[in-house]
């Protein structure tokens, strides 16, 4: 490969890093839970903080961030209704990022979150809460 090709291709890769972000993620989050609890939500990365959110029964709200070059960015999430407290790293750029592209839309019921494979919520991958132990 010449010179010219190899700065040409690192031109190409470099210019879809920075579109990726300056695109970035759009992360949308639904309160599913059953016998329409309200759920508390509370976000963060290790540089932002999207705030608490108070989300009745079916409402949704969302955040748009741009994702690191180097494939770090994660936000997790506090949730609470009634006495339950549970949490989940609601975006890792390694895991999520091939995913969901650019809209990674999650709903969350008691036994865990989902996220949205596509518009039916039946195709929806779902996890289970991560440990407090970690």
């Amino acid at each position: 490969m010449t010179m010219f090709t190899q700065k040409i291709l690192m031109l190409c890769v470099l210019s879809l890093l920075s579109l990726q972000n300056v695109l970035g993620v759009h992360v949308t989050i639904g309160n599913n839970l059953a016998k329409n609890l309200d759920l508390t939500v509370h976000c963060k990365s290790a540089d932002d903080d999207i705030g608490i959110h108070l989300l009745h029964h079916r409402d949704i709200f969302g955040w748009h961030f741009g994702s690191s070059w180097i494939g770090q960015t994660r936000f997790y999430c506090s949730f609470k209704w009634n006495n339950e407290l549970k949490w989940f790293d609601i975006y890792v750029q390694s895991r999520d990022l091939h995913v969901c592209d650019s809209h990674c839309n999650w709903y969350i019921i008691q036994s865990g979150p989902c996220r949205m494979v596509d518009a039916i919520e039946k195709n929806a991958q779902c996890f289970p809460w991560n440990s407090w132990n970690k």
